[in-house]
């Protein structure tokens, strides 16, 4: 793991993703959100639960339903205290189970101090954050170019990562370096069983209208007892089928051990100059090994050790107000499970996989920013996440503004 960690770090620096410090030229700022689509089908039946093979799955990693869902809403508020003290609280709702568990959360709440410049390049943060790591996770659906999170960041993160932690960080005009300790509480990691950490660097390269950012990173985490608590475990949202429908039993497996993960990824984009079009291109690659025990409420025990790999990338072009785009990923998994009980714990986890299926989904996007603070999307999705392929349609909404101070725009972190 430690051989392959250093080859990733000296062929890819790592970008550090954006994150908001508030400038002093506006010390107040209050900025909302709101993407919301309209898909043509499920992914699974309502009272079925969505589980990609051969992966354990859980977090916010809820499966897209057919008509209108309000795939994200954010409120956020910036305040810049002096020169190097600032303070971020975003509130947010995302799409996802059948019963509507998307409650508003509170996602962003950390305080942090810059020194010696007014945006660094020592940046210290504390509180509640999203992981600044990967791009799959940083990443909003009123912020990407497609309204699905990856399949990565579903299989391997829970889509919606928030911790409790501190951040440590440097960084300058090309390079970035920076670690984060969190308390446990995000997929994969569970609270009790101690911290969480993660190492990124990062180099962005600009010149003319060309633009490169490259990074690789790294991700340690331990579970005590994790549930999918999507389905399963003390926050159990397994559906109720009303009289005469049945809905599907999920097996409440648990796993117990060590995740350790790693990734690369790479922006590259020319801007003419003229400023009429832009192309670009867009990847991540993860792994994850899983190296523990699966267990159930019976008292049935098998060891599990596993390899799982994905990766997503994205084409581009921007031509004025309009951007058309197409996105291919793809999931392998290599599971072994042993023991007296490794048959069944297989299954009931989800991590089986007898037919070596390859999960993959295809998208092809066109954004349309119609105003400075309204896009329309329209995607045409290639669903094979599962064994049973899907082709469906997607239309949505997405509308960013600037509240305080108030310019009539769209706004940027």
């Amino acid at each position: 793991m430690t051989r392959y960690l250093s080859i990733v770090i000296c062929l890819f620096p790592v970008f550090v993703q954006a994150h908001y410090i508030p400038a002093s030229e506006a010390p107040i700022s209050v900025n909302a959100s709101l993407a919301t689509t309209w898909r043509s089908d499920n992914r699974v039946d309502e009272y079925d639960f969505w589980q990609v093979p051969g992966t354990m799955m859980g977090g916010d990693a809820w499966p897209v339903e057919k008509g209108v869902q309000i795939d994200e809403m954010k409120l956020g508020l910036g305040v810049r205290v002096d020169q190097n003290i600032y303070g971020v609280i975003e509130v947010g709702s995302h799409a996802s189970g059948a019963d509507d568990h998307s409650a508003v959360d509170l996602e962003h709440a950390y305080l942090g101090y810059v020194c010696c410049e007014e945006t660094g390049p020592w940046v210290l943060e504390v509180g509640r954050m999203v992981g600044a790591f990967s791009p799959s996770l940083s990443s909003h659906a009123s912020d990407r170019l497609a309204s699905e999170a990856p399949l990565i960041a579903d299989v391997f993160f829970g889509r919606n990562f928030h911790d409790d932690g501190v951040r440590f960080m440097w960084h300058s005009e090309s390079l970035n370096a920076g670690t984060e300790i969190w308390k446990g509480n995000a997929f994969p990691a569970t609270s009790s069983a101690g911290t969480a950490w993660d190492i990124f660097a990062s180099y962005t390269f600009n010149r003319g209208g060309l633009r490169l950012v490259t990074g690789a990173w790294f991700y340690q985490s331990s579970a005590e007892a994790r549930s999918d608590h999507r389905y399963g475990g003390s926050h159990q949202h397994t559906p109720v089928a009303p009289p005469g429908i049945t809905a599907a039993t999920f097996p409440d497996t648990r796993f117990t051990g060590d995740s350790d993960l790693y990734g690369v990824h790479a922006d590259v984009s020319y801007q003419a100059e003229n400023r009429h079009w832009t192309l670009g291109f867009k990847t991540e690659f993860m792994q994850m090994d899983m190296d523990g025990i699966l267990h159930d409420d019976i008292g049935r025990v098998a060891n599990v050790d596993a390899q799982q790999m994905g990766a997503w990338a994205q084409p581009y072009v921007t031509l004025n107000a309009h951007t058309f785009g197409v996105r291919a990923e793809w999931l392998s998994t290599d599971n072994q499970i042993t023991g007296n009980a490794a048959y069944q714990l297989s299954i009931d986890s989800g991590l089986a996989n007898p037919e070596e299926f390859e999960p993959s989904r295809y998208s092809a996007i066109w954004l349309w920013q119609w105003r400075d603070n309204i896009a329309l999307r329209t995607e045409v999705i290639e669903d094979k996440s599962l064994p049973d392929d899907q082709l469906r349609f997607a239309v949505g909404v997405v509308w960013k503004q600037a509240l305080w101070p108030f310019n009539g725009k769209g706004h940027q972190h």
